[in-house]
C-alpha cells in the first residue's frame, strides 16, 4: 500500500468558490427566464444594472453553458420522444457516437456507467420512425442491449436552480468521500 494514500471512508474537505448571495440571486432569475431584460433582473435581485451586465459577462465565461429556449416539439408535429439507454460493441463504440452525435433526431446525447455505454434521447415524428431508426442502428452498429422508455409526458424539465429554494443547496463546502487508492 502507497504511504500517501488515503484511508477507506476518510472524509476530504473540498473548498468551492464562494457565491455571493447575490450571484445566485442572478443566476437563479437567468434559469427561471433567460429573456429577462437587465433592468428586470436589476430590480429582482436589487443589483445595479452596470453590475449585473458586468456579472452577466463574466458568467459567460464561467458558468453559462448555452443560451437556448425548451421548445414543445408536438407543436412541429413530433410525437415521439424516447430516452434510449445502449450497451454497443467496443468495436463499433466510437462509431456509434459519432453518428448519434450528427444525427438529426438526436436531441441529447450522454456517456453513462453501469454496463452501458450511451443514453439517448430521440425526437421523431411518429413511434414507427423511432422504431425503424433503433432497428437499423442495432444492426449497424452490434448493438448489444437496448432499453427504450417512451417519453409520455413531461412533468417537469430544467427546473434545478431557478428559485432561491433550491439555490439554499450551494454551500461554500462540500464533504465528499473518497475510495482509498490502492
Amino acid at each position: 500500500m502507497l504511504k500517501n494514500s488515503l484511508k477507506l471512508n476518510e472524509v476530504v474537505k473540498v473548498q468551492y468558490p464562494k457565491y455571493k448571495r447575490s450571484d445566485i440571486a442572478l443566476l437563479t432569475s437567468l434559469r427561471s427566464n433567460a429573456r429577462y431584460t437587465l433592468t428586470e433582473l436589476s430590480r429582482l435581485t436589487k443589483i445595479p444594472i452596470s453590475t449585473v451586465f458586468d456579472k452577466i459577462r463574466n458568467y459567460e465565461t464561467t458558468f453559462i453553458t448555452k443560451y437556448s429556449p425548451l421548445i414543445d416539439f408536438t407543436k412541429f408535429g413530433f410525437f415521439a420522444r424516447a430516452n434510449v439507454i445502449l450497451k454497443v460493441g467496443k468495436q463499433h463504440l466510437d462509431q456509434a457516437r459519432i453518428y448519434l452525435l450528427n444525427h438529426p433526431n438526436v436531441n441529447s446525447l450522454y456517456k453513462i456507467n453501469n454496463g452501458f455505454d450511451f443514453q439517448v434521447e430521440l425526437v421523431f415524428r411518429h413511434m414507427q420512425e423511432l422504431e425503424e431508426f433503433l432497428d437499423l442502428f442495432s444492426r449497424r452498429f452490434a448493438v448489444k442491449q437496448i432499453i427504450t422508455f417512451y417519453l409520455i409526458d413531461e412533468i417537469k424539465k430544467e427546473s434545478f436552480l431557478t428559485s432561491m429554494n433550491s439555490a439554499d443547496m450551494i454551500d461554500l463546502t462540500y464533504h465528499k468521500k473518497i475510495m482509498a487508492k490502492k
